[in-house]
């Protein structure tokens, strides 16, 4: 794809007409087939990503899981432990408030899908049931999917070029969410799931982040 642009002739005006003015999206890149929008300031995905790997603890699952209360749900447990990695971090100097809170956008999102995979996660004994684990399988088999998952949103076609928005941060999200199924569950249970998501699946090591 080249570099961004001005997008091709007629394309703001059909990207007005869209969403209306004021929609705040820009060009980011553009490819024989694909228009890449973006909202996203200039520096933020290389700033927050940079921080992010300041912060080995968000992947690691057995540290994720020390820091979990045991007397709270799951998912609001996971939370902690991700606020105790930050409070970490911050104390060390390794991120500062700015950062932490577009890194902290991104854990709410994340526990919002898993609150709606796991939806009777309400205490510090809960198992999931074969639903709940189906529900996490397919949510990590569409974070797995790069443009066509949960991270891109589609705007239509123009020009014989689709137009589309995806989240530079995606490849992070997917690490993060499997570091937090394999907390939630234990790490034996959460890396048979994401085994059957993504045959490469090696300890949350998933290549290169995209």
């Amino acid at each position: 794809m080249t570099a961004p642009g001005d997008g091709p002739p007629g394309f703001e005006a059909w990207l007005d007409e869209l969403l209306g003015m004021g929609h705040g999206r820009r060009v980011a890149a553009l490819g024989p087939d694909r228009i890449l929008l973006t909202k996203v300031a200039p520096g933020l995905p290389a700033r927050v990503l940079g921080a992010v790997d300041r912060l080995p603890a968000l992947f690691d699952a057995a540290a994720l899981r020390a820091l979990m209360p045991a007397d709270l749900p799951p998912i609001p447990a996971w939370q902690r432990a991700v606020s105790a990695v930050f409070d970490d971090a911050a104390r060390a100097g390794l991120i500062g408030p700015a950062v932490e809170a577009e890194i902290r956008a991104g854990v709410e999102s994340l526990a919002a899908l898993l609150d709606a995979c796991c939806w009777t996660a309400d205490g510090p004994d809960w198992r999931p049931p074969e639903a709940e684990k189906a529900a996490l399988r397919e949510a990590g088999d569409r974070l797995a999917q790069g443009s066509g998952g949960l991270f891109t949103r589609h705007y239509g076609i123009f020009g014989g070029r689709r137009v589309e928005n995806h989240c530079p941060g995606a490849g992070v999200a997917r690490r993060m969410f499997w570091a937090a199924v394999s907390a939630i569950l234990g790490e034996e249970q959460g890396a048979e799931l994401a085994r059957e998501v993504l045959p490469s699946y090696d300890g949350l090591s998933f290549g290169p982040v995209v």
